[in-house]
């Protein structure tokens, strides 16, 4: 009698002995065992109880059969068998595994694949508190929008497990840069000016790294200074803030 007569593990897992008994005294266990390439880690042949660890070079359950035939006295008895479901070991790859994006701007969405069919892909992200829109874990593909709270970029990290048949695999990342949307504002101080002024005075602000502009032709702004306004018409002006490209 073998005991458990069958089990399932993951790859790599150490299998739950399989003990050998019998009814008459002194009987010997031999054993062989099939799949010895697709599953490696317990020898191909031996005597006795059957331990050790099996693991799964293939990307698909493998089942190994244990073939145990009985002597005593030099008399051998029939042959029973012992299983063990070997399921692999699942990875993950998620496309792209790096991106950059403005706040509030959908993201690419981070497609999940892997080798082992039936994977599912559970996942969760950091910087929950300075960076809201998409929640703090789930399953699957990973899309959505992501608003930076802050007036820094934050990177969140994604990080994903991947699981089949019961066996997790080692977990991979996925990180998304967030830059924050600028502000900027362009000002006047002491408007209104009258017709006959030729220039005005300019206050700028922004989020730094940005490039202001004007228009149309041979309207300039320079911080601190002033516009470079040659007409008696002080309306119908556009000022513009680029931040990043």
């Amino acid at each position: 009698m073998a005991t458990p007569a069958s089990q399932t593990i993951c790859s790599g897992a150490t299998i739950t002995t399989i003990a050998l008994t019998g009814a008459v005294s002194g009987t010997i266990y031999n054993w062989t065992r099939d799949n010895a390439v697709a599953v490696t880690g317990i020898a191909a042949s031996g005597a006795g109880n059957i331990a050790g660890a099996l693991t799964n070079t293939t990307n698909a359950p493998v089942t190994v059969t244990f073939t145990i035939t009985p002597t005593a006295n030099g008399c051998a008895g029939a042959p029973i068998t012992a299983t063990v479901l070997v399921n692999p070991t699942p990875n993950a790859v998620a496309t792209p595994a790096s991106q950059a994006v403005c706040s509030a701007f959908p993201i690419n969405t981070i497609v999940m694949t892997g080798n082992v069919s039936g994977t599912t892909y559970n996942w969760t992200r950091d910087n929950t508190v300075t960076v809201t829109g998409m929640a703090a874990s789930g399953s699957g593909n990973i899309s959505g929008s992501l608003i930076n709270v802050t007036a820094a970029p934050i990177t969140v990290t994604f990080t994903i497990t991947p699981t089949a048949n019961g066996c997790p695999g080692a977990p991979i990342t996925a990180t998304i840069t967030v830059t924050p949307q600028p502000a900027a504002t362009i000002s006047y101080p002491g408007t209104p000016y009258c017709s006959t002024v030729p220039s005005a005075p300019v206050t700028r602000t922004g989020t730094a790294g940005g490039t202001y502009s004007a228009a149309p032709a041979g309207l300039t702004d320079r911080p601190g200074n002033r516009n470079g306004i040659s007409t008696n018409e002080y309306t119908g002006y556009v000022h513009g803030y680029l931040y990043g490209s």
